[in-house]
């Protein structure tokens, strides 16, 4: 037991009449007030009727059948143990005179969550021991006010920070704008007094040229922030090898490199294998990296290139590690905080030496976790800075490219065609998806959600369906865990039979996560209709092989 400040009350013996005098002064306290006792139990030995209706309470018995009768019973379980510690650490250090307080929440009767403030102390009854007697009002409306207040005062921080970031964002931008117009109209006017000679002509053209692309460049940077910004850029897959994609990237900053007098250094770790990614967006997000390292790595500097590849968590996926290391300026840690922001960048083109709207980093980062992957950075001023970039890509599977190869014609093992259970929840593009599989010559039904998807296997006979599209994004049950259902289901069929995602999600963690989910393959909408029979088509054929003589 603590050892606290006590104020003895004086032993004497309280009447019948004293007594009710003191339980009429409760009742005519302003505001709540309960006495309990400072033990384990916490015991409640009186509560005035104003806490009664603060926690929404008529009768004594109301309120201890909610509480439990104790104090414990009165406060938020999620707030107990700290603002019991508050009181404890208050009474240790405060004197005699001073009440303890706290902040915590209440649940009235009617499940409603309250705030109140309480102000306590600490004496000793001599009937009674120690115990605690406080005074509680409802500061629910004073605590929303804060939150209010905070909000605001948060807000407009931040849209103060905003228009400043803005401000200098507008300032950079103008003088960035200005600089190579200014050197295109310069040289042209060069150029035109000057277009009898031929190696002076070709000089100022070509400073035309590189300064009309510094232009279109910042113009490039907006227009690409603004796309993303609207969710409006959209993934394009294609197979690729990731070297060659690489080695594309550094080319495109070789020339500029090579003019400063900075080494490109190129070490791949790289098996031969094509993976499925935005070949635009991957170089985007690349050369951006390196376009920043060898702007701030001085000559005699050096920026290398590392990739590493191995395989995913996942079936037919590839985790990929780049990094983009440099020897340059690097940057403060204060920078650091605020370097993916947009409209931020270290100094001016004029304090820098270089050109730019500082939308570089924010782009390659938005970029990056639109892909499904994530950025690492570090930095030390005067020594350089890594940025390393983790993702996971899907892998050409084979049997895509040969899927197109197998017979359009459905199978007619066992004197019918396969019959496809097609899960949608939108109404239009689950009728759309049946009638193409339909006039295609399938067997097609329907469901609307994922849990009606794995009722209807439950309820037809083991190797009734041939195969399963199925939805993601779908009410009561989502794709994912109705694949996992089907698949749990104690019946070899379900174990076995092809699940394609047909999804309006496309990004590579989608994919993965339809694979993880236990489904075979993932195609994405709008489908062609020719690529959705012929992969139907694989799948069905291998399974029916495996099933043949199963039935």
């Amino acid at each position: 037991m603590l050892e606290p400040h006590h104020h003895i009350w004086p032993d004497i013996s309280l009447g019948t009449e004293t007594a009710e005098s003191l339980f009429w002064l409760g009742e005519h306290i302003p505001g709540g007030f309960f006495v309990y006792r400072e033990n384990e139990t916490q015991d409640l030995l009186y509560a005035n009727g104003t806490t009664l209706r603060i926690f929404g309470c008529d009768t004594m018995e109301e309120f201890k059948e909610l509480t439990g009768g104790n104090f414990r019973g009165m406060v938020h379980p999620k707030d107990y143990e700290q603002i019991q510690a508050s009181i404890e650490q208050q009474i240790i250090e405060d004197d005699t005179h001073k009440f303890d307080y706290v902040e915590y929440r209440i649940v009235r009767k009617d499940g409603q969550i309250r705030w109140v403030e309480d102000y306590g102390h600490l004496v000793t009854i001599p009937k009674y021991g120690d115990v605690y007697y406080v005074f509680i009002s409802d500061a629910t409306e004073r605590k929303k006010a804060e939150r209010e207040k905070i909000r605001t005062e948060l807000a407009f921080a931040r849209e103060m920070h905003a228009q400043e970031a803005r401000s200098s964002f507008l300032f950079n931008l103008s003088h960035d704008i200005r600089t190579p117009m200014n050197a295109i109209v310069g040289f042209s006017e060069l150029a035109r007094r000057h277009a009898d000679d031929s190696q002076l002509l070709g000089t100022y053209l070509d400073k035309t040229v590189w300064a009309s692309r510094q232009l279109l460049s910042l113009i490039n940077d907006m227009l690409e922030m603004n796309l993303i910004g609207m969710g409006a850029l959209e993934l394009i897959r294609e197979p690729c090898l990731l070297r060659q994609q690489l080695d594309g990237a550094v080319d495109l900053v070789s020339i500029q490199a090579a003019e400063k007098g900075v080494q490109l250094v190129r070490n791949y770790n790289l098996d031969d294998i094509e993976v499925l990614v935005d070949t635009a967006c991957f170089c985007r997000i690349v050369g951006n990296l390196l376009d920043n390292a060898v702007k701030f790595t001085p000559a005699g500097g050096t920026v290398e290139v590392l990739a590493h590849q191995e395989p995913g968590e996942h079936p037919n996926t590839v985790n990929c590690t780049i990094t983009v290391s440099d020897t340059g300026i690097g940057m403060s840690s204060e920078f650091m905080e605020r370097m993916y922001e947009p409209f931020v960048r270290r100094g001016t083109s004029t304090a820098t030496r270089t050109t730019g709207t500082g939308l570089g980093l924010t782009i390659a980062k938005s970029l990056i976790e639109l892909v499904g992957g994530r950025i690492e950075a570090q930095s030390t001023e005067g020594k350089g800075t890594t940025f390393t970039i983790y993702f996971t890509l899907p892998m050409v599977v084979e049997q895509k490219a040969d899927a197109k190869l197998v017979d359009s014609a459905p199978l007619a093992l066992d004197g019918r065609p396969p019959r496809i259970l097609v899960v949608e929840d939108v109404d239009l593009n689950r009728m759309l998806a049946a009638a193409l599989l339909e006039d295609e010559g399938f067997l097609a039904e329907t469901a609307t959600d994922g849990y009606e998807a794995v009722e209807t296997v439950k309820h037809h006979p083991e190797w009734y369906f041939d195969l399963i599209l199925m939805d993601i994004q779908m009410p009561v049950m989502n794709g994912y865990e109705a694949t996992r259902a089907i698949r749990a289901l104690p019946r070899e069929d379900c174990m076995l039979i092809p699940i394609v995602a047909l999804s309006a999600n496309g990004q590579e963690e989608d994919i993965s996560n339809s694979l993880a989910s236990g489904m075979n393959d993932h195609m994405i909408k709008p489908f062609d209709t020719d690529e959705l029979v012929a992969t139907i088509m694989s799948y069905v054929s291998r399974y029916r092989k495996q099933s043949h003589g199963t039935r």
